[in-house]
């Protein structure tokens, strides 16, 4: 055995075969990684389809109503009854009110107050009154609760004082003279509400007017006793009022265009102000109406003044009164003002802009190579032109040669003349990058009208935008050439 071959021991590892599936994978997981990193770590950019659409301007206010109102006080003590209901017109003939100065006619009155009976028509009117509250009511406007309580219990005590009117005489030939009924001062609206702002006008017009808040109304029929010299109604004597309110810029340079339009110029040079006349709809009932406008101004601040000849009795309950007025609405393309920039442009003499047999553009006076004057032809986009001047993009090149096409110093000829024109003015234009392509391209845009949100601009323009066009949500996100897609 000790002549015997040796036993080979000696072990090699097995080498595994590189597993192509595995680093297949594990390329996509690293891939997979970069790409969710990128994700979160880069900007992203949002596109807008253009829309065809209109801004309807909120042109809403809340004014003061001025009207001419007169206060009149009990000429003595006792229990007042009323007999004229409110908002009603009245004449000098017609009775308002009782006062009963021993309380027997009360008692007379309350005695027979159980015989009285409201119709369907009377029950109408208080269901509505309670209806349209109902439909307005707000947990935000609570205290508007104690307003209706007011309000329903004036409806009602118009109608059971109606009702008592045919037993006015009769009870007085029992209760003998013991009130003394006094009718109206004049003719005119009765009401039976005081404010503080009976004799209140245009010229005295303060901010503190429209402190909403802090206005105290005070109700008359609320009190059953009075002194002497307490006020007991007031009447509304004029059918001409006045609306009074505070303007934002906005309003106040329409209003001063409109005024202007209707001033008329003499061939001695003098001016004549026609009435301006503006539509107007109040929220209280949806009603339309035209008065006219004027501007008074105090201490700074501009207030407009619309005036009435007509509708004060459907309005004499109310103080404050909310309106809109009815401006056209602005149609164009709707596009948000986030999407809106600005660049900036090279500014040039439109009379220097030349047309060549397929494209537009300036005679760029050059150089030659023998050091001689020379004209050349420069193709330039023209972004917008009006009357006076052509807007062109400073950073615009040549695509051959990448220089730019034109320089700030540049000298342009007109077209048959000697006339030259130095590149240099330039001024911003607001637009947006349009992405139809796949990468940013300005758009020069002509704003219509605009608010916090959105902007109507110009429909059809050169070099402008059309509908359904895309463009940058977020225009701030990219810059100019700036590859999408």
């Amino acid at each position: 055995m000790a002549g015997g071959r040796k036993k080979n021991t000696k072990i090699v590892r097995y080498r595994r075969p590189l597993n192509i599936g595995v680093v297949f994978f594990g390329f996509i997981a690293v891939y997979l990684i970069v790409c969710i990193y990128m994700y979160f770590t880069s900007e992203h950019i949002s596109g807008y389809e253009v829309i065809k659409g209109n801004l309807a301007a909120d042109y809403r206010y809340t004014g003061i109503a001025l009207r001419t109102e007169q206060v009149y006080t009990a000429e003595k003590a006792g229990y007042v009854n009323y007999y004229a209901a409110e908002g009603e017109k009245v004449s000098v003939l017609s009775t308002v009110y009782t006062v009963d100065e021993s309380g027997r006619m009360s008692e007379l009155l309350q005695e027979s107050a159980g015989e009285l009976s409201l119709d369907d028509a009377d029950y109408g009117e208080i269901r509505a009154s309670v209806n349209s509250y109902l439909s307005n009511y707000s947990d935000m406007s609570f205290d508007e609760v104690y307003d209706f309580k007011t309000n329903v219990n004036s409806a009602i005590l118009d109608l059971v004082n109606q009702n008592m009117i045919d037993q006015l005489d009769s009870t007085s030939e029992d209760a003998g003279g013991l009130f003394t009924r006094y009718n109206a001062a004049t003719a005119g609206v009765v009401e039976y509400y005081i404010d503080g702002y009976e004799g209140a006008t245009v010229d005295a017009v303060s901010a503190d007017w429209f402190d909403e808040e802090g206005y105290e109304r005070q109700e008359l029929r609320t009190e059953e006793l009075v002194s002497e010299g307490d006020p007991v109604y007031k009447l509304v004597t004029e059918e001409d009022w006045q609306l009074v309110f505070p303007l934002d810029s906005e309003m106040e340079s329409y209003l001063l265009s409109e005024i202007e339009s209707n001033q008329t110029t003499a061939e001695d040079g003098t001016v004549t102000q026609n009435p301006t006349y503006i539509e107007i709809r109040f929220d209280k009932d949806e009603e339309t109406v035209w008065p006219s406008v004027t501007i008074q101004y105090v201490d700074g601040q501009a207030y407009g003044v619309l005036s009435f000849v007509n509708s004060m009795i459907r309005y004499a309950d109310d103080r404050y009164l909310d309106f809109e007025i009815l401006r056209d609405e602005t149609i164009g393309l709707k596009i948000p003002q986030s999407a809106v920039t600005e660049k900036e442009f090279y500014v040039i003499d439109a009379s220097y802009v030349t047309q060549s047999e397929d494209s537009t553009g300036f005679l760029k006076k050059t150089v030659s190579e023998d050091g001689t004057d020379a004209v050349e032809f420069v193709d330039c986009t023209i972004y917008y032109q009006d009357d006076q001047y052509a807007y062109v993009d400073p950073e615009e090149e040549d695509f051959s040669t990448s220089k730019k096409l034109l320089e700030s110093g540049d000298l342009l000829v007109k077209t048959d003349s000697a006339e030259n024109y130095q590149v240099g003015q330039k001024e911003k234009l607001k637009g947006v990058y349009n992405i139809n392509k796949g990468y940013t391209i300005f758009r020069i845009i002509q704003i219509l009208y605009e608010n916090e949100e959105y902007c109507i601009v110009e429909e059809g323009t050169s070099y402008g935008l059309s509908v359904y066009d895309h463009i940058v949500l977020n225009a701030d996100t990219v810059t100019e050439d700036q590859v999408i897609y």
